[in-house]
């Protein structure tokens, strides 16, 4: 069995404490892996060095020299990119990194991009997207969405598993990135047909809680009528911790991979659309579950 996997003495380094980067960084630690946070914003690193066990607050150059295992969780491809361009150049920087794991919901093909970039200085690159939020995050029971290679996943999957309860394993670099595209485009799609149905029931004089009971023992029923209606829209809170404009790059992403295969694909098209509106109404840092304001709007009708 390899040193990485027996022995938790080998130290991380993670990129980004957002939302979810904090909760990423947190279960790492708490694992048994020390861990080395670093943040644009220190005060972030000092929380997480404060409130987590095993992590430390670094400086980034300092925690690349010091750590095999480099995470990432930056809000898109390019800061990734930045980020590893300005250490491609640096003579010895990257001596001591075996692997590198981007948590971020990045692009397919950045991702292989950074990949090939890596592979040149004997770092292998896995874009390992997730799913789950925040909560899932601090429990540990996240969705890992993996692309790289297939002989060196192994080297890294129980520190994944630290922070996700199912782990795939999906194919060459960019696949992870690329089903976490579409699954979030599934995400805004359900959110925007779950929220136009839901009007339509209660406009029928339904009780949406009594509705939804019979929905989710039926065929129609889906995480967003299961958790993310009952728990953040029909509570009128919107405080699932997940930005509409986050969802929009995704959904982006994947309008990009529809133009690069010549799809038509109608109703992921009009998906992007709608949210693309709600957007340009509410904001990047609205909650992307705000989108059911929107319909509520045009509607006439909460969703309550």
């Amino acid at each position: 069995m390899n040193e990485i996997s027996m022995v938790k003495s080998v130290t991380c380094t993670f990129i980004g404490l957002g939302n979810m980067g904090r909760e990423l960084c947190a279960r790492i630690g708490s694992a048994g892996f020390p861990t080395l946070a670093y943040d644009v914003n220190p005060e972030a690193a000092k929380y997480a060095e404060d409130q987590f066990e095993n992590v430390t607050q670094s400086d980034l150059l300092k925690a690349l020299k010091n750590s095999s295992v480099v995470f990432s969780c930056l809000p898109n491809s390019n800061l990734v990119r930045e980020i590893v361009d300005k250490m491609l150049y640096q003579e010895g920087i990257l001596d001591n990194v075996q692997y590198w794991v981007d948590t971020t919901s990045g692009h397919p093909g950045e991702s292989q991009r950074i990949a090939a970039d890596l592979k040149s200085q004997g770092v292998v690159f896995f874009d390992c997207a997730v799913s789950g939020g925040p909560a899932g995050a601090a429990a540990g029971t996240l969705t890992a969405m993996v692309g790289g290679d297939p002989d060196s996943f192994t080297e890294v999957e129980n520190i994944i598993s630290s922070f996700a309860k199912n782990i795939v394993h999906l194919g060459p670099s960019g696949a992870g990135h690329a089903v976490k595209a579409v699954n979030n485009t599934l995400l805004a799609a359900n959110i925007c047909s779950v929220s136009e149905g839901l009007i339509a029931l209660k406009k029928y004089g339904i009780s949406l809680d009594v509705a939804l009971k019979a929905i989710n023992t039926s065929s129609g029923r889906s995480w967003v009528t299961q958790q993310r209606i009952p728990e953040h829209v029909l509570t009128r809170g919107f405080d699932y911790g997940f930005s509409l404009g986050l969802l929009c790059k995704d959904v982006d992403t994947c309008m990009g991979m529809l133009q690069e295969s010549s799809l038509p694909a109608p109703s992921l098209r009009s998906t992007r659309e709608l949210i693309q509106v709600a957007k340009n109404i509410l904001g990047d840092e609205s909650d992307h579950l705000e989108i059911a304001k929107i319909i509520e709007d045009w509607s006439g009708e909460t969703i309550e």
